[in-house]
């Protein structure tokens, strides 16, 4: 899928990896909708908005506030993009929360939070913005972003990694929607490390780990959610992050074909 022309929303974009996705969308000529519960996404839509401001179209970017755990904000979500821009092409499901040492908490909220916002909200987009496509008989696009958690077992994050491996595999389950007539792709990338906001909470003991398993930035998921959009061949992939220069396709297991994607009745 070419990006010029293109409307994405992006979940968590307000900050990190959706910011910079947003802004390397922007660059392409897309419009984006920074979805975010975060209100710094008021500034990052003012700036993008900016940096078009001699363009025919200044208006490439909107705020929307959006707490990805709710269904109803995700609907809202979907509708102010339509009516801002005409339209939606892609999804990226960016929004994530870092989880927590369970056996140290009191209650249940933590693990809870990692679960609805790490794999519940992106199934809940991505259930959505799917019937859109579906309903208006066009091609779409969605990133899911996982983390090497999903493959790595974390002792100090067993729900995060649990989410996220949950995340994986939800998106080799939707490789099938590509074979529908205008295809739906999937992917998903999943990279190691990355020093954001997410990340800055970290105890200094789990981040020195983390850093050892390798190190990627924002920028370098930037580039492989765009990969993951501008490949026509990829669907239900993963893409594997440890760093810029180690970078692969996950040889995991995607769904096999029975029919089910192409005889969707909304």
């Amino acid at each position: 899928m070419q990006i010029q022309g293109k409307v994405a929303i992006i979940t968590g974009a307000a900050q990190g990896i959706g910011k910079r996705t947003a802004e390397v969308l922007v660059d392409l000529g897309a419009s984006v909708v920074i979805a975010d519960i975060n209100p710094e996404g008021e500034k990052v839509a003012k700036e993008l908005n900016n940096s078009k401001i001699d363009a025919e179209n200044p208006l490439v970017a909107l705020y929307q506030r959006c707490d990805v755990r709710r269904s109803q904000d995700i609907k809202a979500t979907i509708e102010i993009a339509i009516k801002t821009f005409g339209r939606v092409d892609i999804l990226i499901n960016n929004a994530g929360v870092s989880g927590s040492f369970i056996w140290e908490d009191a209650d249940e909220l933590a693990t809870a939070a990692a679960i609805d916002v790490n794999l519940k909200a992106p199934i809940e987009a991505t259930r959505q913005v799917v019937r859109y496509f579906i309903s208006e008989n066009i091609p779409g696009c969605v990133v899911n972003v996982a983390s090497m958690a999903a493959f790595v077992p974390l002792e100090f994050g067993p729900a995060y990694a649990a989410s996220k491996a949950g995340l994986v595999s939800f998106t080799g389950s939707c490789g099938t929607l590509a074979s529908r007539n205008p295809p739906i792709r999937v992917n998903c990338v999943a990279p190691t490390f990355v020093d954001t906001v997410l990340t800055s909470g970290v105890p200094d003991n789990v981040r020195a780990i983390l850093k050892a398993a390798g190190e990627t930035s924002a920028d370098d998921v930037a580039k492989q959610i765009l990969r993951c959009v501008e490949e026509d061949g990829m669907a239900g992939d993963v893409v594997r992050i440890r760093s810029s220069d180690c970078i692969s396709l996950h040889d995991g297991p995607k769904a096999r074909a029975f029919g089910f994607a192409t005889n969707i009745k909304l």
